[in-house]
């Protein structure tokens, strides 16, 4: 009976050491590390598979400035006139006259400059109207121009009328004249004797002068 229970005991106790060696050996393997190279190479490819967003270098990228190249109008303040030659016949009188841009910057006139007669007592010359014309005796067919005017140019225009009248006839005679350069407000106040025997006086639109300033 006894030898019988030290059997059963070794016999459970060779049951136990066999399944201890079966079961270590269904232990998983933990994974190997990669080789440096291996590891480095893989974080690279991952890496440079994220795309990267690239810089566009596009020339004259920045907008240039832009410098205006239509001239303002002329104000009277940086102008200057002065009648610059006189013409008669045939009791046909014409009195050139001439803007000059006395800026540092160009400027344009366009049109007719505004005209006034004056009497002794700076009051409208009686009887006289003043009359926007193309036309003169000594020039014909003069459009109106836009003008543009450097430093130092010139844009002149006429003043016509005739100084022939009737022994009975007492022509009215100016002290002064006021002109205004064209679309301005303020205007030059001048000396000079005109003689309308008819009542008209004619303007016209101002024009390039193409020769030296007189």
């Amino acid at each position: 009976m006894r030898i019988l229970i030290v059997e059963s005991s070794m016999l459970l106790l060779l049951t136990a050491m066999t399944s201890g060696c079966v079961g270590s050996s269904s232990v998983t393997k933990q994974p190997q590390a990669l080789p440096a190279s291996t590891e480095q190479a893989t974080k690279e490819t991952v890496l440079t598979s994220t795309p990267t967003p690239t810089q566009k270098t596009t020339e004259n990228s920045t907008p240039e400035a832009t410098i205006a190249t239509n001239p303002t109008r002329c104000e009277t303040s940086q102008l200057s006139v002065r009648q610059v030659s006189k013409d008669a016949g045939v009791g046909n009188v014409a009195l050139t006259y001439a803007f000059t841009n006395n800026g540092s910057s160009p400027c344009t006139l366009n049109g007719y400059p505004g005209l006034a007669i004056l009497d002794a007592k700076d009051q409208p010359l009686e009887r006289v109207k003043v009359i926007r014309s193309k036309d003169t005796y000594f020039s014909s067919q003069q459009p109106r121009q836009q003008v543009t005017l450097a430093p130092g140019k010139q844009a002149s225009f006429q003043i016509a009328y005739n100084h022939i009248g009737s022994p009975e006839e007492h022509c009215p005679m100016s002290s002064k004249i006021q002109i205004t350069p064209p679309n301005a407000y303020q205007h030059f106040t001048l000396t000079e004797e005109i003689k309308p025997c008819t009542g008209k006086v004619r303007v016209t639109p101002v024009r390039a002068v193409t020769t030296q300033p007189y």
